[in-house]
């Protein structure tokens, strides 16, 4: 199990699978008397999340749920954080709120902004283990439905799209929903947002009732449950022993100044193995190595506390089925 699925999203996103059974006139099934349960202002973990998705797509098996969930998303499936955004003034400015406020959505990896190509790019590590590939169709066609519903703009697409998993066997659905090339396979999750885009302006802007709901954000960011504390101190501790050349249970244990005896229970709580996460924490700093092109392989492997070279590339394609030489060239 990652990292990632005993942290936690909002339980506002089952109302989002409970209106799509809604529309399909499908509420006397289980899943829907399961959704039932979830409160809209409650907490839910990752993993309970993908569990929901995955039961949807099962029972919906020819459909593309995750695509067709994020092109449903509206301001009350993301709670306060929605309404925020609608308030803001620019698309700019909504996307300024949605990192600050992120975490009233989900825990983990945060969004973060960078140029590309000229273009604005939003993205996603994969710093505390990968999501599912559901939930991330949901999280990037969600995030434009949103904008296209803020700006009045159905056309509005994006540059490109990324993701982490690999190529379905029919990609063009993708390009339909999001209107743009998409690339799969990629080291993170991102979406490429044309500069033009930036300065639209939102369509329900109200200058009063954006402080309110920032007042309110924020009152609510400081209430949630600190369940990435433990998780955020483990990732931290791992990445100073892989840079140290000692990745062992001990080394960990004592940078949380913890004995091996509470690591090890501490990791259990989570539902977590250490040879488990630090073979995640190993893969997911790989990838982002080989993708900046800046080391050669063997500067990997020792970055990442291998050996040598040979015992990197044997780890890397069990973890993958690919030799890091192959998986560059997808």
């Amino acid at each position: 199990m990652t990292m990632l699925a005993q942290l936690q999203v909002s339980g506002d996103l089952a109302g989002l699978a409970r209106d799509f059974l809604l529309r399909e006139g499908d509420t006397r099934c289980d899943l829907y008397a399961y959704l039932q349960g979830f409160a809209a202002d409650s907490r839910i973990s990752f993993s309970q999340w993908w569990e929901l998705l995955d039961r949807l797509q099962q029972r919906y098996p020819q459909r593309h749920i995750g695509l067709e969930l994020g092109q449903l998303v509206r301001p009350e499936f993301v709670g306060v954080l929605g309404y925020l955004l609608l308030s803001s003034e620019t698309v700019a400015d909504a996307l300024q709120g949605f990192q600050r406020y992120q975490r009233l959505l989900h825990d983990g990896d945060r969004a973060t902004a960078s140029l590309q190509d000229g273009c604005l790019r939003l993205s996603w590590t994969v710093d505390y283990g990968p999501s599912s590939q559901l939930s991330d169709e949901v999280l990037v066609v969600g995030m434009l439905t949103f904008i296209r519903q803020m700006t009045a703009r159905a056309d509005l697409s994006p540059q490109a799209v990324q993701f982490s998993f690999a190529e379905p066997a029919d990609a063009e659905p993708y390009r339909q929903a999001l209107g743009c090339e998409v690339l799969f396979q990629q080291a993170q999750t991102a979406i490429l947002i044309r500069p033009e885009y930036l300065a639209l302006p939102v369509n329900n802007h109200n200058a009063g009732l954006k402080q309110l709901l920032e007042q309110q954000a924020q009152a609510l960011m400081d209430v949630l449950p600190q369940s990435e504390g433990f998780v955020q101190s483990l990732r931290t501790a791992l990445l100073k022993v892989l840079q140290n050349g000692e990745p062992t249970s001990r080394c960990v244990a004592r940078l949380l100044h913890l004995s091996e005896r509470t690591l090890f229970r501490r990791l259990e709580d989570h539902q977590l193995a250490f040879k488990e996460v630090l073979a995640q924490t190993r893969m997911q700093l790989a990838k982002e190595y080989l993708s900046e092109g800046r080391l050669t392989h063997s500067e990997i492997a020792l970055l990442l506390g291998y050996s040598e070279q040979s015992a990197f590339s044997r780890a890397f394609k069990r973890e993958t089925g690919q030799s890091p030489r192959q998986w560059l060239r997808q």
